[in-house]
């Protein structure tokens, strides 16, 4: 991810609502990932999600976060901005979770990225199955086993 889309580590403690966030153990994430890097941006984004980041500069022009609401801490205040800049389609933001000290058991894509999402699927669900630590079995009517073998044609990882 750091080499293919110019990712950059931050820290789990900026993201204010991740420890309430039902999808992860808060203490077992162990990566946090930002992309923020335009032509790369440029590079992931559909039309549609495009379109709506499109629509949410426009949104957020009109009615801009009013100062008197944003708190005066540094951290919310960056919070705010990294949620704005999800919004606006300037970054994206990727959180991985290791339960067992090994596989990373859990991922999510804090903006709407269909392309980093499916490309994350096609790896992550290949090492869980390899491993045998998938949630579901390989059956090719089981949507999330397609979802992932629709994913590997995509990416081109079927051999």
């Amino acid at each position: 991810m750091k080499q293919k889309f110019k990712a950059e580590e931050f820290s789990k403690a900026e993201i204010l609502d991740l420890p309430r966030d039902e999808h992860f153990d808060y203490e077992k994430i162990f990566l946090c990932l930002k992309i923020c890097d335009s032509e790369v941006l440029k590079k992931v984004f559909l039309p549609h999600e495009l379109k709506f980041h499109e629509e949410q500069r426009q949104y957020n022009r009109r009615y801009p976060l009013k100062k008197s609401k944003m708190k005066k801490n540094w951290l919310d205040y960056n919070y705010n901005q990294m949620i704005i800049d999800e919004h606006e389609g300037r970054r994206i933001d990727i959180v991985h979770e290791i339960k067992d000290g090994q596989y990373v058991s859990e991922y999510k894509v804090k903006a709407r990225c269909d392309y980093l999402d499916g490309y994350l699927n096609s790896l992550m669900v290949g090492a869980k199955l390899f491993h045998e630590t998938a949630e579901y079995e390989e059956y090719i009517h089981d949507y999330y086993f397609q979802f992932y073998l629709e994913n590997l044609e995509k990416f081109n990882m079927l051999v």
